[in-house]
């Protein structure tokens, strides 16, 4: 592979929950000849008691410091990559995004923080994949696992609306790990009508159809890229959670994300369900300028993985 001058952007606090994503980053930076980029953010202000919040030069003090040591620790982990950092200040998600403005990928850390703490302060992961206009790799902080490579790319597909740069993405990265890639399509519809569908359609009638469809989109992917392996797999379960199941199996999930009239786009229900519970690192490509691609109409009434 040619090396690349955009950056492989990592971002880092300093805490193991981002020692995941430093890893999956500086992997990625090794393949694409990349040069890497640490960003951390300085919040405005750090509450440390209601009367006494830590605020202005103590916490640009502290970022730097933070910023610093994480440099170190990552130079002495790729001493063969470039690396560069940058210091920001403001809200965490969006300067995130701001400083991966010119990246190849961004790579975060998954937040796992409590419920009640992530609705409080917010999701930074899931902030982050909302905004950024390139790739956004969200990874447990425990990857990779122990047992190594698991084999598989998997790619969440609903319909031809954003799939050129969904399968781009995904066969790109299936090729770069010498993995197989699963094309996953699931739909459920709800309660009530599903169970009534379901019973007067023959399940197998619908699979094949929507297999026969799914080879059609692939088709060009295909020759495209012909050592990587292609699985499909249709499945009756809501999205979310086929995803998750599919990705204790996997190296990477990669969803798109949604385009509904708003600038940053939106992750949806099942995007942030999968950032949340998915076993393997999740990618999450914008949709951009995308042309659609005939031949694939899955329907379309239904709650259906994208």
């Amino acid at each position: 592979m040619n090396p690349t001058t955009q950056p492989v952007a990592i971002g880092v606090d300093g805490s193991p929950g981002t020692s995941g994503a430093i890893r999956a980053g500086l992997d990625e930076a090794r393949r694409l000849g990349a040069p890497v980029l640490l960003v951390h953010v300085v919040p405005d202000h750090v509450p440390m008691t209601p009367m006494l919040p830590l605020v202005g030069p103590d916490l640009g003090l502290t970022g730097a410091a933070i910023l610093h040591e994480v440099a170190a620790e990552v130079a002495e982990l790729a001493p063969d990559l470039h690396i560069r950092t940058d210091l920001r200040h403001g809200p965490r998600a969006s300067q995130l995004a701001k400083g991966a403005h010119d990246a190849a990928v961004l790579y975060v850390g998954r937040d796992d923080r409590p419920l009640f703490e992530r609705v409080l302060l917010g999701n930074t992961a899931a902030g982050v994949a909302s905004r950024a206009t390139c790739p956004v790799v969200v990874v447990p902080p425990e990857w990779p696992p122990g047992s190594g490579a698991r084999g598989a790319v998997v790619v969440a597909v609903k319909s031809p609306a954003h799939s050129t740069e969904l399968l781009a993405d995904a066969f790109a990265a299936a090729a770069a790990l010498g993995d197989r890639l699963l094309v996953l399509h699931s739909w459920k519809l709800p309660t009530g009508y599903d169970d009534i569908v379901v019973s007067r359609v023959a399940a197998d009638e619908l699979t094949e159809r929507s297999t026969a469809e799914l080879e059609t989109l692939l088709h060009e992917w295909r020759t495209t890229y012909p050592s990587v392996g292609v699985e499909i797999r249709i499945v009756h379960d809501q999205p979310a959670h086929a995803l998750v199941r599919a990705s204790r199996d996997a190296d990477l999930v990669v969803l798109v994300r949604h385009a509904h009239g708003f600038p940053t786009g939106s992750l949806g229900g099942t995007g942030r369900a999968v950032l949340r519970d998915a076993e393997c690192p999740v990618r999450i490509v914008p949709p951009g300028a995308v042309t659609a691609v005939a031949g694939l109409v899955l329907e379309q009434a239904g709650d259906i993985t994208k």
